[in-house]
């Protein structure tokens, strides 16, 4: 089978214009453990509805790329 040749940079811009669902997949085909931490946003949903809940936020209203930045934010405060 044939390789096409694309630079990092082209694959990393690419991958920011992904739908969340797409960057889910892409993520499950990267990381042989994605599994791992959906399991684990799962067993620590309430702590997440709680904090959001703190911070004047509706987890259950959120869409799935809102609850990811809100994830990504508690993990590096």
């Amino acid at each position: 089978m044939p390789q096409i040749e694309v630079p990092e940079e082209q694959i990393l811009r690419s991958l920011d214009q992904l739908s969340p669902q797409a960057r889910q997949e892409a993520l499950r085909r990267l990381l042989p453990s994605a599994d791992y931490l959906e399991r684990a946003v799962e067993r620590n949903r309430p702590r997440l509805e709680s904090l959001a809940r703190q911070r004047g936020l509706d987890w259950n209203a959120m869409s799935e790329e809102q609850r990811e930045r809100f994830i990504d934010e508690v993990l590096h405060e």
